[in-house]
């Protein structure tokens, strides 16, 4: 805790973004976060999504969910980005299912539809697209991918 205070206050850090979030519990991204009081943080919870056959399921409340308890276990202290919205929105993007962007309760899908304010959403990021590619967004569709997550809620990135 002493190696964070002194990032906070001696090296000005004001936000922490947590990588692979998964591969921990959020108790302990809560305990930082009570040591350190950044402005902001996010962590980077990456699960696979729900498909069905070798296409996305229409269904992603499981994979919200996961993103959610996540950020419960953190005190609700931490934002998280919202892969659940990006492997939607590109299916949709990619394939012009725009029926997928409403979840059974005509919500957005992703984290953005239950908790916008922990919502950090996104088209691509360094693992998913660049020069890594893991699960790129279709590149023609990318504009349109940014004028969804610009006209809905949560904290574009």
């Amino acid at each position: 805790c002493e190696w964070l205070q002194w990032l906070r206050h001696d090296v000005g850090f004001d936000s922490l973004r947590f990588d692979f979030s998964k591969g921990y519990s959020g108790d302990y991204v809560k305990r930082y976060l009570e040591a350190a009081s950044p402005d902001f943080s996010v962590g980077e919870y990456w699960d696979t999504c729900s498909y069905e056959g070798s296409g996305l399921a229409y269904n992603q409340d499981g994979h919200r969910q996961q993103t959610i308890d996540w950020i419960d276990r953190t005190g609700g202290q931490s934002a998280a980005f919202d892969f659940t919205t990006k492997g939607i929105l590109q299916e949709a993007c990619r394939n012009g299912e725009y029926w997928r962007l409403a979840d059974s309760q005509k919500r957005p899908p992703g984290l953005m539809g239950l908790w916008p304010s922990h919502a950090v959403t996104f088209v691509d990021n360094h693992d998913t697209g660049s020069s890594q590619a893991h699960w790129p967004f279709p590149g023609d569709r990318v504009l349109l991918g940014y004028a969804y997550l610009l006209t809905h809620p949560g904290t574009p990135f």
